[in-house]
């Protein structure tokens, strides 16, 4: 039988264990911080976005302050199929509407006020780069990200709650 050397050269079992440990953590670190990373990133582009929008609502806002709502050509009405996710104790305006009061932003109540603009809608008006579904009351400077956006356990639908946040605090976790 061949006897064993005290110093033979070689990787233990405990230094390999400890190794792949090691890789385990650092890996999970690392996608961590990717994902939240992603996260940011996803936020600050629906940002961009509402701030792209609100810009053109204002020069709407300009252009159209002595037209009636009826006449304002730009957007469509708001679809019928829309109305029961907008109105109603849990629909999307009832959301903004106390977020805005918190904000003291003036909205308005009459659902005749708003206009619906599709993606299709902006880049007919040569928007690019607008992804989302808005209604927008041109009157009141508001426009109102549809489906809203989920970040952080809240969800946010106007742009003066992202510069909230962008004011308030970080974006990274």
């Amino acid at each position: 039988m061949k006897k064993l050397k005290m110093n033979e050269k070689g990787i233990t079992m405990i230094s390999l264990v400890v190794t792949i440990i090691l890789l385990v953590i650092l890996s999970s670190i690392f996608t961590y911080s990717g994902l939240s990373s992603i996260r940011n990133n996803k936020f600050e582009k629906l940002r961009f976005e509402l701030e792209m929008v609100q810009a053109n609502v204002n020069l709407w806002y300009q252009q159209y302050i002595d037209v009636p709502n009826e006449e304002i050509e730009i957007g469509s009405p708001i679809p019928d199929s829309m109305l029961s996710e907008l109105q109603g104790p849990t629909g999307i305006l009832n959301k903004v509407k106390e977020i805005a009061n918190n904000m003291n932003i003036d909205m308005s109540e009459d659902i005749s006020s708003y206009r619906y603009f599709s993606k299709n809608d902006f880049e007919s008006l040569q928007i690019n780069g607008v992804e989302n579904n808005y209604i927008i009351d041109i009157k009141k400077q508001v426009a109102i990200l549809v489906e809203g956006y989920e970040y952080n356990g809240t969800d946010y639908y106007i742009i003066d709650q992202v510069k909230d946040v962008i004011r308030g605090g970080s974006l990274v976790d």
